[in-house]
């Protein structure tokens, strides 16, 4: 395995179309997100909103030009965050909310909403690299410190959730 190889969309500057709907495809994969009304589906119409909104939050990792897996952050505010840590809205809720109140110049917060890696890549950092090359992309674009939150499929999620909160030094609030 060849890690010189490995790039970042963030890093690149570009997060094209087909790399976002590749990245759809995998997650929805893992996830099952189209067949669950409660996470955020893997649409054209997502994808195509991402792209032009908010760009930075997928982060498309590739080895030697090949689709490896992605991370991707959903920014926020305070309430659209606790609304979804006390169970008031699921996820899919709270990206029709974000889509249509938040943009890079207003949120406050950040939500570290999913991450894969093919098995083979795995161990390597690559979704919390995935994760810190976005999150310093938004902190770029605010003057406030926003809250980190996450909602944790597994053990290995929310010890990466723990380890971006301590790297970014931002607080981190978590979904039980």
């Amino acid at each position: 395995m060849n890690m010189k190889g490995i790039t970042f969309s963030t890093d690149v500057g570009i997060l094209t179309i087909e790399d976002n709907i590749s990245s759809g495809r995998l997650a929805e994969e893992y996830f099952g997100m189209n067949t669950d009304s409660n996470q955020i589906p893997a649409s054209m119409e997502n994808v195509k909103w991402i792209n032009k909104n908010i760009p930075d939050c997928v982060n498309v990792i590739k080895n030697d030009g090949k689709i490896i897996g992605f991370t991707f952050i959903v920014p926020g505010n305070k309430k659209i965050m606790n609304d979804f840590l006390d169970e008031k809205i699921n996820e899919n809720e709270l990206f029709e909310m974000v889509k249509s109140n938040i943009s890079y110049d207003n949120f406050y917060t950040i939500y570290l909403c999913s991450a894969f890696i093919k098995n083979e890549f795995r161990r390597k950092n690559l979704a919390l690299n995935g994760f810190i090359k976005s999150i310093d992309k938004l902190l770029g674009k605010v003057k406030k410190k926003p809250i980190l939150f996450i909602w944790a499929y597994t053990k290995e999620g929310e010890r990466l959730g723990e380890k971006i909160a301590k790297i970014t030094k931002l607080k981190l609030k978590k979904k039980n």
